[in-house]
């Protein structure tokens, strides 16, 4: 199982990136960040507790966007 994950990378190293593909990916961002932010009750916990901010979101990612 270690062995296909390097291989996978490989074969689509040289695929090219639309911007079609960014705007996929930043949606599925902001999907985690959703769902982080409203159901994981470890981030909802810290955010409750008066937890450090910045360690409770570093996490998530720099750039979303939702549809």
């Amino acid at each position: 199982m270690l062995k296909i994950y390097p291989e996978i990378v490989r074969r689509n190293f040289e695929e090219p990136w639309s911007a079609e593909d960014r705007e996929e990916q930043l949606i599925r961002r902001g999907r985690y960040v959703e769902f982080n932010l409203l159901y994981d009750r470890g981030t909802i916990f810290g955010l409750k507790t008066g937890g450090n901010v910045d360690s409770i979101l570093s996490s998530m990612p720099p750039e979303v966007k939702w549809p």
